[in-house]
């Protein structure tokens, strides 16, 4: 099985895809992680899992170059296998890719396209081009029902789309590889020597996932009873981000690091300010970051959320909504979630590991390509 990727970035899409990958070898398979640019410098998902062992036996596969050379790499790959070829894609050019490279080493192709994104979140061109190259997958799926909709509702509301896209849209939900947020055989590094509760930003600093709200709160509140912590990448927008004036002695970055390295104080809660926008109807709050923190015991305060996708946690002790623009309760929240016993945060997480558990999503795609 090949499990194709654009980039081995930090991000959700390729969080899943390594968690794919340990899953899958757990299992007994022999997944080949294939992506499609180079390894970037200071941005790389294996470094997220430094302290995590089995991260040290990946091997992937860049292919660099343009469309036609990863074709014919990818072609003379797939002339090594017997009998079909069985792919799992979180990028859509790699459909196309693999397509072609399937046609010309004459093997037949079962291609699982995985969508992580909002459908109105890509400008008009991209929505044609994703569009068009979802209809070479076997089967598409979505990793969240928002992603589902956003899809559909968009599909149906164009002419030309609703009667050339004949093409079901399936759910499968994300989750996370528990041995690893877990990492109970590696050796975790402590935040900054303390065990003072931190607030936790872990993403891309960008305006849509929240920096500035995470950054306003922490300069009104933090202290030496309350840290923040930052995990992040190096090519940061200088514009939101200044270490000489945001980095303090209570207030931390970690670069290229994330909960399989790390032990975090309890009391810790991590901030999760996403703002999509005017326009979108069906915002996703609840991504990678929440499940492994939540798998940890650390709690999230998250944007509005349906809970499409995870209505096990709208009502989780560890998780709490909040409209930022209403940043005067806020320390409220957080004190609250911070305050909840040690065995309160272990009997809540106990009950949510099997639902945030990648398993389920890799029986799905075992069922549909190796069954």
């Amino acid at each position: 099985m090949f499990l194709i990727t654009g980039n081995t970035r930090i991000g959700g899409a390729q969080r899943i895809l390594i968690d794919e990958y340990y899953e899958l070898t757990r299992r007994g398979f022999k997944p080949q992680i294939i992506s499609l640019t180079p390894r970037l410098v200071n941005d790389d998902i294996l470094n997220v899992d430094g302290n995590f062992q089995p991260s040290n036996e990946i091997s992937i596969q860049y292919i660099e170059g343009g469309k036609w050379k990863q074709v014919l790499i990818l072609a003379s790959e797939f002339r090594l296998i017997r009998g079909r070829v069985n792919i799992v894609s979180h990028d859509f050019t790699g459909v196309l890719i693999c397509r072609v490279a399937g046609i010309l080493s004459f093997r037949r192709i079962k291609l699982a396209l995985y969508i992580h994104q909002l459908m109105e979140l890509s400008d008009p061109l991209q929505r044609q081009k994703r569009i068009t190259l979802s209809l070479l997958a076997s089967r598409i799926f979505v990793s969240s029902l928002q992603f589902q909709k956003s899809w559909e509702n968009y599909l149906k509301r164009s002419k030309f789309w609703r009667y050339l896209f004949q093409k079901s849209i399936f759910f499968d939900r994300m989750g996370v590889y528990l041995p690893r947020v877990q990492n109970s055989e590696g050796v975790k590094d402590q935040i900054c020597g303390t065990n003072v509760r931190h607030v936790i930003f872990m993403s891309r600093m960008t305006a849509w996932k929240g920096f500035r709200e995470f950054r306003k709160f922490c300069r009104e509140n933090s202290s030496p009873n309350l840290h923040s912590l930052i995990l992040t990448t190096k090519n940061q927008n200088r514009e939101l981000f200044d270490e000489n004036v945001d980095i303090d002695e209570n207030n931390h970055v970690i670069y290229e690091s994330g909960v399989s390295n790390l032990t975090f104080p309890h009391g810790s809660v991590h901030l999760y300010p996403t703002n999509y926008g005017d326009g979108i109807l069906y915002p996703q709050s609840i991504g990678m970051n929440v499940l492994e923190l939540l798998a940890v015991g650390v709690p999230s305060v998250i944007s509005p959320e349906g809970f499409l996708s995870w209505p096990e946690l709208e009502y989780s002790i560890l998780i709490k909504t909040f409209d930022w623009q209403n940043t005067g309760t806020l320390e409220e929240v957080v004190s609250d979630l911070s305050l909840m016993s040690r065995d309160a945060v272990k009997s809540e997480v106990e009950r949510l590991l099997p639902v945030i558990s990648i398993s389920s999503h890799v029986d799905c795609i075992i069922e549909y390509l190796l069954i």
